[in-house]
């Protein structure tokens, strides 16, 4: 969809306009991840191309492709597992994956086979893969180490027979976990912050409040409550109370 939209004395650079058409646009997860996955990959080659060639070629297509080679099918998350439900796709610094537990030793393994470059740091929660030359993240491998990570499993999508991304609800609590976490550096919080609005007001009219307000609780239970004030905030337009 084109930028486009009249504009008025309220609205005049047409952008709440072209916003609510998005919204009204229907929605299907798979293929407005594909077209987001796409475009989202080509912005973030299109900014590494100059900054960080060296890793140019941690992409999630091959990183799903290196995982399927040894029959692990992926859940892709992060920016580019969510960016199809989003009102409009986003580049991001890296691929994020969640594996089952028995396959997280085979998963990191045929990824460092398949980006030797990149150095491994392993934690109990996440294994991740940094850009030697600027010690950035360029991809993380998630481990099912926690009851928000085991949900995701249990409430996602295939995309074919390559990959899976989570739910529409599933994709929020991800980003809610995110946003409360007591260890995010405040800056990825202010960005989780908004991909989590701008989903909600593109997918409000198919939002499932119950399913949302359950999959918080199982994440972190006392949570559900919060996670529905803060759609109720963004419906009325205040200031979000986290």
């Amino acid at each position: 969809m084109t930028r486009g939209a009249a504009a008025t004395v309220d609205d005049p650079w047409g952008e709440e306009a072209y916003y609510a058409a998005l919204a009204r646009r229907p929605k299907h997860p798979v293929r407005d991840h594909l077209e987001a996955l796409a475009t989202s990959t080509r912005l973030t080659r299109w900014f590494r191309k100059g900054r960080e060639p060296e890793v140019l070629k941690v992409t999630p297509d091959n990183v799903i492709a290196a995982l399927n080679r040894v029959g692990i099918r992926p859940v892709l998350l992060g920016t580019y597992g969510i960016g199809g439900y989003r009102s409009e796709a986003r580049a991001t610094e890296d691929v994020d994956v969640l594996v089952g537990k028995r396959e997280v030793r085979k998963a990191i393994r045929v990824l460092e086979e398949a980006f030797p470059y990149l150095e491994v740091q392993d934690t109990e929660v996440v294994t991740r893969f940094r850009n030697a030359a600027t010690q950035k993240v360029a991809l993380d491998v998630m481990k099912p180490s926690s009851q928000a990570a085991q949900a995701v499993f249990r409430n996602s999508i295939s995309v074919g027979k390559t990959h899976r991304i989570p739910t529409l609800e599933m994709a929020l609590v991800s980003k809610f976990m995110a946003i409360i976490s007591p260890t995010r550096r405040q800056a990825k919080k202010l960005i989780d912050m908004g991909d989590f609005v701008d989903v909600v007001q593109h997918n409000r009219a198919v939002l499932n409040l119950r399913k949302l307000r359950r999959l918080a609780e199982t994440a972190n239970p006392g949570t559900g409550a919060k996670i529905i004030r803060m759609v109720a905030d963004i419906d009325a337009g205040r200031a979000i109370q986290q």
